[in-house]
Formats: structure tokens, C-alpha cells, sequence
């Protein structure tokens, strides 16, 4: 299965989402992790996770452009899971992760939320849906205070008849020192149990999405 985690807004929890989720996923069989953003956020995530002998490790690679698709889907047969983490915004890397792609997670938070610029994202995945027919798409709403209530969020998205995951996961400070040592927050001490919980939740939801 492929897995675009993508959006056109920065600051949302896309690399920290994809990374988390290639990394669930090297857990029970080989995966693949493509850095298709011009930062390279993932993949300098996962040149420290080298350092980390014992941790299983997905195979990651920096593709940009039309590469996302055409290299992609074919190293992407070798593997379980791809997880495809794009730049966010509008561009090549983009556009070629969701035509890529059989699944889109999109990752919001309420602060700063723009719903201009989720009509203009839901007009890239329309147009990506028109040559990528099986393409799905599910919102995650991330990087939330934990005292912040998403009523309003899921109002607007079912509004647009979006799917939105179940599971919040809220902001806290462990992901930042986590991703910093090329690690998840479940192999980061000391260990925080809501964090962990949220995302054990989270990748259930992803893995039993039919």
C-alpha cells in the first residue's frame, strides 16, 4: 500500500506523521520511506536513525518531481508500505505523490486553519482522482492543544463530506525531541504514555482503513 502524507500548509505534522508511520510499518515488514520535499526533513530523520543499530529502519530515499512517481511506484513494488512525505505546497513533488499514491492522509490543525486552502488542496486531489481513480483521502486532525476542542474543524470537513480519522493527536513536545533523535515516540525515553496511546489508536485506524 501506498501512503501520500501531504498538504498545502507547513507546520501541520506531515514529516513527523510520515516518519512515524514508515517506521509502524518497518515493525512487521520492510517499507519504504520517499522524501519527495525539498527540506529533506525525513530523510535527515532517518540518517540519524542509523545511528540506532537495533531499531528497524525503513529504506528511504529523496526523489523529487515527476521521479516521486515514476521511481516511486516501481521501487514501491518491492515493499509492504510506502509512505510518501511531500512539501507543503503546491508543486511537482506534490502533485506526482498523489498520483502515485492509493492513500492520501492529510494532517490539519485548528490553529491557523484556512479553508481556502483546503478547497484549493481538494481541487489538487479531484484532479489527481481523474488519472488516479482508486485514490482515497482521510484527514487526521493533528498537532492539537490538548485543551482545544475540533468540533468546528469536523463541522466544516463534513460539510465536504471528508472522512476525518477518529483519533486526535494533540501537540506535545515529546514528538520534537523524538523525530530529533531519529526516533518515534514510542522508542523515546522517557516514555509519554498519551502520546504513545494516541498513536498506537492512529495506526489502527490507518491499517484497518478498507
Amino acid at each position: 500500500m501506498r501512503y501520500a502524507v501531504v498538504y498545502l500548509k507547513g507546520g501541520v505534522g506531515k514529516t513527523t506523521l510520515a516518519t512515524h508511520l514508515a517506521a509502524h510499518f518497518a515493525r512487521s515488514a520492510p517499507s519504504l520511506l520517499i522524501d519527495a520535499d525539498p527540506q529533506e526533513s525525513s530523510a535527515t530523520w532517518a540518517a540519524w536513525r542509523q545511528e540506532h543499530e537495533a531499531l528497524p529502519k525503513p529504506t528511504t530515499v529523496r526523489l523529487r518531481g515527476k521521479a516521486v512517481f515514476d521511481e516511486g511506484r516501481s521501487l514501491a513494488e518491492n515493499y509492504q508500505n510506502t509512505v510518501i512525505d511531500a512539501g507543503g505546497h503546491d508543486g511537482a513533488g506534490l502533485r506526482n505523490a498523489l498520483l502515485a499514491a492509493d492513500r492520501v492522509v492529510v494532517p490539519m490543525g485548528i490553529s491557523g486553519f484556512d479553508g481556502a486552502v483546503f478547497d484549493d488542496f481538494m481541487d489538487l486531489f479531484n484532479t489527481a482522482q481523474d488519472f488516479n481513480q482508486g485514490l482515497e483521502m482521510r484527514v487526521v486532525v493533528n498537532r492539537i492543544n490538548p485543551q482545544s476542542s475540533d468540533r468546528e474543524l469536523r463541522e466544516f470537513l463534513g460539510e465536504r463530506n471528508v472522512h476525518v480519522m477518529e483519533r486526535v493527536v494533540h501537540e506535545r513536545r515529546v514528538f520534537q525531541h523524538a523525530i530529533g533523535d531519529g526516533l518515534t515516540i514510542e522508542e523515546y525515553k522517557p516514555r509519554n504514555g498519551s502520546a504513545i496511546h494516541e498513536m498506537g489508536q492512529l495506526y489502527r485506524e490507518i491499517t484497518e482503513w478498507k
